[in-house]
C-alpha cells in the first residue's frame, strides 16, 4: 500500500509549523522584522476566541431560521483559519533564508562559537532555514543577553 506523498507533505508541513510556533521568540524587538511573530499572536488569539464564536454560530443556527449550509460553511471557514496560519508557519520554517539574514545568521553563529556555546561544525550549513535561524536567535538570546542584536552590523 503506497502512501500519498502530498498528504505526507501536508502533515509534515503542519508539524513543522507547530514546532516553529513553539520555537519562535516573542520579543517585541523582533516583531517588526519577522511577520511570523504576528501570525503566531493571531493564531493564539483565534484559539482563545474561536470556541465562543463557534458556540454562538451553533446557537444562531438553532434559534434563528438560518440555512444549515451557510452555518456549516462559516464554521468550516472559522475552524480553518488557525490551521491556515500553522500551515503558513510550516512553509516559512522550511523555506531558505534570504541573503541579508544569512549574514546575520553567520555573525550570531560566530559570536556563539567564540563564546564556546556551540561547536564550529555543529550545524548543517546546507539547510539555512528560518527554523535554524530561530534556533540561533534563541541561543543568542539565552547566552548573549537580551541585547544581542544591538550591534550596528546586525540588520535588526
Amino acid at each position: 500500500m503506497s502512501r500519498n506523498p502530498q498528504k505526507m507533505n501536508l502533515i509534515n508541513t503542519i508539524k513543522a509549523g507547530i514546532r516553529y510556533m513553539k520555537l519562535c521568540p516573542t520579543d517585541k524587538q523582533l516583531m517588526h522584522s519577522f511577520p511570523e511573530l504576528k501570525i503566531i499572536n493571531h493564531i493564539k488569539t483565534a484559539n482563545k476566541y474561536l470556541p465562543p464564536i463557534i458556540i454562538g454560530l451553533l446557537v444562531w443556527q438553532y434559534c434563528l431560521p438560518a440555512q444549515i449550509a451557510v452555518t456549516i460553511i462559516t464554521l468550516l471557514f472559522a475552524l480553518s483559519l488557525p490551521l491556515q496560519g500553522i500551515f503558513w508557519l510550516g512553509r516559512r520554517a522550511l523555506s531558505p533564508l534570504p541573503l541579508n539574514l544569512i549574514d546575520c545568521y553567520n555573525q550570531l553563529k560566530l559570536k556563539l562559537i567564540a563564546k564556546k556555546i556551540i561547536a564550529e561544525n555543529s550545524t548543517d550549513d546546507n539547510k539555512l532555514t528560518f527554523e535554524a535561524f530561530m534556533n540561533i536567535i534563541n541561543l543568542a538570546k539565552l547566552h548573549l543577553g537580551d541585547y544581542f542584536g544591538s550591534d550596528d552590523s546586525l540588520p535588526y
